[in-house]
């Protein structure tokens, strides 16, 4: 048994139109020819579709099943052109995106809202549960765009530099590092470095500025959210490395410092990810990401 979606639609038609022959001239058809194919499709089914009651046709148990059938997949089928059409167009369409670094979601609301204020017939979700893989949604198409700092070499993916940033070491003002101007990697050798907890493959700390060398720092401890790790540091049980726009908003209560590393070593670059060349409503939305981050 094969129903096609060219089955479904003929059904769908012969019960809208109310007979085969006016049937047949919507779907330019002669009436033989599209008897035809209904007689097949019965054969196929090995059920009838239609029943003649008083030369009308009433849908059968099975031919009710197949209209609604029909009714669910064309509205589908109608809704995938009307996209496909509004994209080719420019018009309305959807923006899916994740990053990398849980700790953007503080700000990337703020993009999408200044965003929307311009574009309002432009939607964008953000697909939090990508952040884990986010170039793993990318090619599986579950995502537009990703913000990643680290690239593949996956021959499909686009990677657009779009900004740099600064990681910082973040302590109390307690904490004997306090006192340098600019820190390097072996004044870390006596701390207990916080980090998120991530696979180890996916922490941008260990893998870009510790370079895989937990011997650096006495001690890692993994703690799953931002304001736990920033409690910890705030008790000096500890120092952390995070992005310096992330930590702003924890500075304010005067017990924390951030200092940058010497040389370059804290600077880091966002990549705008895509599985082709962006858009022009995605380049729209990046401009707007680095709006938010640079005021």
């Amino acid at each position: 048994m094969n129903i096609s979606l060219r089955n479904l639609k003929l059904v769908n038609v012969i019960v809208k139109e109310g007979s085969v022959t006016r049937a047949a001239e919507k779907l330019f058809l002669s009436q033989p020819a599209l008897s035809h194919q209904l007689k097949k499709l019965e054969d196929e089914v090995g059920l009838k579709v239609f029943n003649r009651v008083n030369k009308k046709l009433v849908l059968t148990e099975i031919g009710q099943i197949l209209f609604d059938t029909s009714e669910m997949m064309l509205a589908s089928l109608t809704q995938l052109n009307h996209k496909i059409s509004e994209i080719k167009n420019g018009e309305k369409r959807t923006i899916r995106i994740t990053t990398e670094c849980y700790t953007t979601y503080h700000w990337l609301p703020e993009a999408v809202q200044g965003f929307k204020k311009e574009n309002k017939n432009i939607s964008v979700n953000i697909v939090v549960e990508a952040t884990n893989a986010p170039l793993k949604y990318l090619t599986e198409g579950k995502v537009d765009l990703a913000l990643v700092s680290t690239i593949s070499d996956h021959s499909s993916i686009n990677f657009k530099a779009i900004l740099e940033d600064e990681m910082v070491i973040v302590m109390s003002k307690e904490n004997d590092l306090a006192k340098y101007s600019a820190i390097d990697l072996s004044n870390l050798k006596d701390q207990n470095l916080i980090l998120y907890d991530l696979p180890e493959d996916k922490n941008y700390v260990l893998n870009h500025i510790l370079n895989n060398n937990k011997g650096v720092v006495s001690s890692i401890q993994k703690v799953q959210l931002t304001e736990a790790i920033i409690q910890l540091v705030r008790a000096n049980l500890g120092i952390t490395i995070m992005a310096k726009w992330s930590v702003v908003p924890f500075l304010k209560d005067k017990e924390l410092e951030a200092i940058p590393f010497k040389s370059n070593k804290g600077m880091r670059t966002w990549y705008a990810a895509s599985l082709n060349k962006n858009s022009e409503i995605e380049d729209l939305f990046i401009e707007q990401i680095k709006h938010v981050l640079n005021n």
